[in-house]
């Protein structure tokens, strides 16, 4: 009986504070400016998303040659995936509206987040085969 006394608040005080833990929600970080693209993923699915962002940010930010990179939204027409980077790394090349060509590579795990007519959009490095900014 004592034993049940004893774990009875502790088991009331883990239940309290699991209940007040916020759940995972659906929400994407939305950034101030709404960049739209159409996103292709490695099994050829594609996906238009609205409010863009890398990890809650307007740019892309990689390693080129022992290098670390920054390139923004708005300065990129399509980002392709090279198909090659180790474990991880995925290795891009980023199309600017210029018509320059960057080779880049980004964490394997960091995520391309966005909105849907559907609902919110992640989608991880490795899985990209294409984003194409509007």
């Amino acid at each position: 009986m004592r034993r049940v006394l004893k774990i009875a608040p502790l088991l009331f005080f883990w239940v309290f504070l699991v209940a007040m833990a916020k759940p995972p929600g659906p929400e994407v970080p939305t950034p101030e400016i709404d960049f739209k693209a159409t996103v292709r993923d490695d099994q050829d699915v594609s996906t238009k998303v609205s409010h863009a962002s890398w990890e809650g940010n307007v740019f892309f930010t990689g390693v080129r040659g022992k290098g670390t990179v920054t390139i923004s939204f708005e300065k990129i027409k399509k980002l392709s995936s090279m198909n090659s980077g180790n474990g991880n790394r995925s290795d891009f090349q980023i199309t600017l509206k210029n018509g320059d060509v960057v080779a880049v590579s980004l964490e394997s795990d960091e995520r391309f987040l966005g909105t849907t007519n559907f609902g919110t959009y992640r989608i991880a490095a490795k899985n990209i085969k294409e984003i194409v900014f509007d």
